[in-house]
């Protein structure tokens, strides 16, 4: 990932030189986590992110940050906070928020401390998550319970043969070189 340099003016960032999320100190993991996320943890294993995707697509540039996170469908999220606001825009698919269902095009902003979760809709969901002036942001995740992880476990194990299918989200899909392409650099 690049940083800008006043001095050089543009940078450019691309999708495919993003970092996965878990590869990189951006996020810090959840101290301690809830004994039932740790229960689910253990019982799906490697599973357990079978149906989700985060990307650091610009850490820092500009005081500005972007990640490109990608749900799968009926991906559910654990009721969490984060210590940093978060605006967030879907670029496909859709998030269910309680009664509300965002699509392309819509966004919602969480402000630092705000507990919330979403769910993606049938076909997964996109989204871009916008943060200022965060070097680093935190999750934690809220405990509602034994009823919330078997809630999450039973929706990852409901969906693994699916989420197996799609290995690459359809924007980074997009993003992917063609043979035409291959043939016409070369």
């Amino acid at each position: 990932m690049q940083s800008i340099d006043r001095r050089r003016g543009i940078s450019i960032h691309r999708a495919a030189d993003a970092a996965d999320m878990a590869e990189t100190d951006f996020m810090t993991a959840p101290e301690p986590p809830p004994r039932g996320a740790l229960e689910m943890q253990a019982r799906l294993g490697d599973d357990a992110a079978a149906g989700s995707e985060l990307k650091v697509l610009v850490r820092d540039a500009g005081g500005f940050s972007l990640l490109h996170v990608w749900f799968k469908g009926n991906y559910r999220l654990p009721r969490h906070t984060h210590n940093v606001d978060c605006m967030y825009y879907v670029i496909s698919g859709s998030a269910i928020m309680g009664k509300q269902t965002l699509r392309a095009g819509d966004s919602f902003f969480v402000p630092a401390g705000a507990p919330y979760r979403y769910s993606a809709g049938p076909d997964g969901v996109e989204v871009l998550e916008v943060r200022h002036g965060a070097k680093q942001f935190d999750i934690k995740l809220l405990d509602d319970g034994p009823d919330q992880w078997d809630a999450l476990a039973g929706v990852m194990e409901s969906n693994k043969v699916a989420w197996s299918r799609q290995p690459v989200s359809p924007t980074f899909l997009a993003n992917r070189p063609s043979e035409a392409d291959a043939a016409t650099s070369g």
